[in-house]
């Protein structure tokens, strides 16, 4: 968090949640459209497997050819699990792909674990999200339900 309010937020929050909502939206976004190392690790090098040398998608090719859509849900509730430790209970919906303008729409479901936030229900976050496989690029919009 001390990073991001540094060097990355774009203006100051006065919310402690509103600030760690884009701090992990952020985070979200540059997994998301960042292409991890296509290098073969020995099953031995445990570590590297969640270190910053598989921080990423895979492989953008498989995934807007061959995954169906509950193998896109596995992967990415994967990835996040992985690598944002601040959330969990991590749930995505996919809905219908639209062909035409190679994208993948999704809703993203999580709980952020911080105890800064008491009340249960803040807890809880979900982004409309639209991942571009042309451009590998990601849009993330949070919904209120309050």
């Amino acid at each position: 968090m001390i990073f991001w309010r540094a060097f990355l937020a774009k203006k100051t929050y006065d919310d402690p949640r509103q600030e760690l909502i884009e701090s992990v939206r952020y985070h979200l976004t540059r997994l998301l459209e960042t292409e991890a190392p296509l290098v073969a690790l020995s099953p031995k090098l445990v570590e590297c497997g969640t270190s910053s040398f598989r921080f990423g998608i895979e492989n953008i090719q498989t995934i807007s050819s061959q995954m169906d859509k509950d193998q896109f849900a596995n992967q990415v509730e994967n990835w996040i699990k992985t690598f944002e430790p601040r959330l969990s209970e991590v749930v995505t919906e996919v809905f219908e792909r639209d062909d035409e303008s190679n994208a993948i729409d999704f809703s993203l479901s999580v709980r952020l674990n911080d105890e800064r936030i008491e009340n249960e229900k803040e807890r809880e976050l979900s982004f409309e999200s639209r991942l571009s496989l042309a451009h590998q690029q990601i849009s993330m919009e949070e919904q209120d339900f309050g």
